[in-house]
């Protein structure tokens, strides 16, 4: 008999990777463009288990990188909200079960997260060079999110599996 994680597997599972995304791989200074690890985290959730799960994870990853970054507060949060919103179409598909459409919406929902983060970054007064950050900042962050999303969804779909629920049928 195999025994059930804790719920709270998955929260630290966020936790990490906001820390990683926001501390770890910034200090490192090896490469200038890093996946949106916490981005992946929130659209594979989204999928996996609907936006209803996924909307808590957004905001609560949102705050954690707004908190871990110099952006102002609820810009992050506000912006994975939205694209929470939109990838939870995943949950629909019967392709769910496979890494493949996880990892396509990874990758466009990295690019809609960096063009709502320069939105926002944009209403409070933060001048944005729309073009160069689009070209060398969005897109191939989203391409290394995308290469990261079938290993995040690995991990996930697991969690996802020991932690689900199974309520009984009433007729």
């Amino acid at each position: 008999m195999r025994m059930k994680p804790p719920w709270w597997i998955a929260p630290v599972l966020l936790f990490l990777a906001a820390v990683v995304q926001a501390s770890l791989l910034p200090a490192l200074g090896l490469i200038r463009v890093r996946p949106e690890l916490v981005l992946v985290a929130v659209v594979i959730w989204a999928v996996l288990r609907g936006v209803r799960e996924a909307l808590p994870w957004a905001f609560a990853g949102g705050l954690l990188l707004d908190l871990f970054s110099h952006s102002p507060l609820g810009t992050a949060s506000l912006a994975l909200l939205l694209v929470a919103l939109c990838a939870s179409v995943g949950e629909a598909s019967v392709f769910r079960t496979s890494f493949l459409l996880p990892t396509v919406i990874v990758f466009w929902a990295g690019v809609l997260y960096g063009v709502l983060y320069l939105f926002l970054l944009r209403t409070h007064q933060v001048p944005v060079e729309w073009i160069g950050t689009l070209r060398h900042s969005v897109v191939p962050s989203a391409i290394l999110s995308a290469v990261c999303a079938p290993a995040a969804y690995w991990v996930l779909s697991r969690v996802e599996r020991a932690t689900r629920v199974v309520k009984p049928v009433e007729w």
